[in-house]
């Protein structure tokens, strides 16, 4: 399991700056891999990919506690960060809905994608930037 989930890591991270690119049905076993393969990941409920306007959307649900959820947030928005930089169709725009428990509203994060790659990737920009330039966030 932990051999799994470092060749994953290397993989994806080395995948990054490669040309190779993948389809959605690649994108969507990384995704699940990625997600499964990590101690202390949220559980990952679901994903979607999708148009809106012009915009290409990639979509996930997680379940996390509101003791993580800072953590559970940037774990997320970094794996699509990877995961968009290798697929073969340009994703704009990252959604994230973090779900905390059986009575609470989930909470909405949205990114643009390229702002956060230059975050989670390129590391041209700290997460304060990030935060302030890239993230929105409401309650449902």
């Amino acid at each position: 399991m932990i051999i799994k989930k470092i060749f994953l890591i290397i993989f994806l991270s080395s995948v990054s700056f490669s040309n190779e690119r993948f389809n959605d049905a690649q994108i969507i076993v990384m995704l699940k891999e990625y997600f499964k393969g990590t101690p202390n990941a949220p559980t990952l409920l679901g994903h979607r990919f999708y148009q809106n306007r012009n915009n290409r959307v990639i979509q996930l649900e997680i379940d996390t506690n509101l003791e993580e959820i800072n953590e559970s947030l940037l774990f997320s928005f970094k794996a699509m960060s990877l995961i968009t930089n290798v697929a073969n169709k340009r994703f704009s725009q990252g959604i994230l809905v973090l779900h905390t428990g059986t009575n609470n509203q989930p909470v909405i994060a949205e990114t643009d994608i390229k702002c956060a790659q230059q975050f989670f990737i390129y590391e041209d920009m700290g997460e304060k930037k990030w935060r302030k330039n890239c993230l929105s966030m409401k309650h449902n």
